[in-house]
């Protein structure tokens, strides 16, 4: 009977961790959508540096991540020949149970080529 509590919160503990962290990393999975498709897209052609971010943080926003969007800090462009690099260095938080917390850092980067 004690085992049977035992597994029993063990997999309470497991279904909390999961309902916590998974959707941060399904943000993440559609920012990194996000980000690899702007350079594929016939209107970045010619596009100023501010039309480029005001683009990328619309999409964001259609992808229901308005936090991120409004996040100047998370995403950077950086000027390269023939376009800029998109770079993306973010931390998201959340609590698991009490005042344990956890911490998820992401980093991606793609060249969006304007010319």
């Amino acid at each position: 009977m004690i085992s049977w509590i035992v597994i029993i919160g063990l997999v309470g503990i497991q279904a909390v961790l999961a309902l916590r962290i998974v959707p941060v990393y399904l943000n993440y999975s559609s920012v990194r959508t996000v980000m690899n498709e702007l350079p594929q897209s016939s209107e970045v052609r010619n596009m100023t540096l501010k039309k480029l971010d005001e683009l990328f943080r619309k999409r964001l926003k259609i992808n229901n991540l308005y936090a991120l969007a409004k996040d100047k800090d998370a995403f950077k462009f950086k000027k390269i020949e023939g376009g800029y690099t998109l770079m993306a260095n973010y931390e998201e938080r959340g609590p698991i149970i009490g005042n344990l917390e956890f911490v998820a850092t992401f980093k991606h980067q793609v060249d969006v080529i304007t010319r």
